[in-house]
């Protein structure tokens, strides 16, 4: 007698096993690159069958956030129910760093992809966010500097959470228990420093004039609009009716849409390269040449932060060629961020100052994309200070 094989089953987690490649793949390639049938493949299924658990692909995406969030918001409401000692400071920003050096991936979802989750769906994670923000300043930076006034204080408090979420650009070679000593030490050093001293002036107010070449235009339109929605989710044509250029006119200055994104982020690096090369060549004392590197990379980016913003979250639509260039270059400018600050800091060693100038970039570009933050009079003056503590620098 011939038996059949028995009916095959569907697991039972399939819904959190196609919510992990999903989250893997929009991570890897961008959600906006990223199809149903990649994402099926991945799992091992048929498009069809994500239909069962997922209306579409939106869904899916707001699925993999709030699920990649989750973790933060358990451990705050544990802190509600069980309010963590002023003298266990450490021990609490270790909780938030395993935690998200098990979930890697949520800083660069909720930063690069967010933007393409419902206006209702949004409005929930960013409120998350904001509840993770108080609860920061409630329970970590208040207790331990109850002095500072409340836009140094909510500067520190979004500070934590680049810090410990920079896992998602850091080697991890290290080994983990000295990672998380290095973030939490880095951290630590955020919550402590300043207040910042407050500018002799304030600064004189910017004209903020438009340039007069179409060219510069574009470019600028593009940053915004590529911010905004996202590369694929912009048209040339949107981006040339946005400074009056229309139909043929439009690609006298470029012949397509890649062209300029590809100009978009060849300006940040060039710039970025002025400033690198400005800190290198002003200051004559080799310890303190760290300290220019990060205050002229602070200076462009809160003076471009539609550059800062498109080149990272956009760097996946960059043709490879230009990428890989872009790319190089940056690890390049890091490099030199590493070389001086082990010089300023010799104690240091090569793998811990890399893990530092990561963590300190990571603050900087954060912060900048921050409106909140850079509506303060005294953003730069504060971010400086926050920076040149995560890097441990003194004076």
């Amino acid at each position: 007698m011939e038996v059949s094989a028995p009916a095959s089953r569907r697991p039972r987690d399939r819904r959190n096993q196609i919510a992990i490649k999903a989250s893997e793949l929009f991570a890897e390639r961008g959600y906006q690159s990223v199809r149903m049938d990649d994402i099926a493949e991945a799992a091992g299924i048929t498009a069809r069958a994500i239909y069962r658990h997922y209306a579409n692909k939106q869904a899916l995406l707001s699925h993999v956030v709030f699920g990649e969030q989750l973790p933060l918001i358990e451990v705050v409401e544990g802190w509600s129910k069980d309010p963590p000692a002023p003298s266990a400071l450490d021990d609490s920003l270790s909780a938030l760093t395993e935690v998200c050096l098990d979930n890697p991936r949520l800083s660069l979802l909720w930063q690069r992809e967010a933007r393409h989750l419902s206006a209702e769906d949004f409005k929930l994670v960013r409120d998350r966010t904001r509840l993770l923000a108080r609860e920061y300043d409630r329970l970590l930076v208040r207790p331990e500097r109850p002095e500072l006034d409340s836009y140094a204080a909510i500067l520190r408090t979004y500070s934590i959470a680049s810090i410990t979420s920079s896992t998602a650009y850091l080697d991890r070679s290290m080994p983990r228990p000295r990672l998380v000593r290095e973030l939490v030490d880095a951290a630590d050093r955020a919550i402590l420093s300043g207040p910042a001293d407050p500018p002799a002036a304030a600064p004189a107010a910017k004209a903020r004039r438009s340039p007069g070449s179409r060219r510069e235009q574009l470019i600028a339109a593009a940053a915004s609009a590529f911010r905004s929605n996202g590369y694929a989710g912009v048209s040339i044509d949107e981006i040339g009716r946005e400074v009056g250029v229309v139909g043929p006119a439009l690609y006298r200055y470029f012949d397509n849409k890649a062209d300029i994104l590809v100009a978009a982020v060849t300006r940040f690096g060039e710039w970025r390269a002025l400033e690198m090369l400005r800190a290198l060549e002003d200051e004559p004392r080799g310890e303190r040449v760290i300290f220019g590197l990060i205050d002229g990379y602070i200076r462009l980016a809160i003076e471009a932060p539609d550059l800062v913003a498109v080149s990272l979250t956009e760097r996946l639509f960059l043709p490879d060629d230009v990428r890989e260039g872009f790319d190089r270059t940056q690890s390049e400018n890091l490099a030199e961020w590493q070389r001086w600050l082990l010089e300023a800091r010799p104690e240091l060693d090569a793998q811990s100052a890399s893990v530092l100038v990561t963590v300190a970039k990571t603050v900087i570009d954060d912060c900048v994309r921050t409106p909140r933050l850079q509506a303060g009079p005294a953003f730069e003056v504060e971010l400086r200070t926050v920076a040149h503590a995560t890097l441990g620098l003194e004076g």
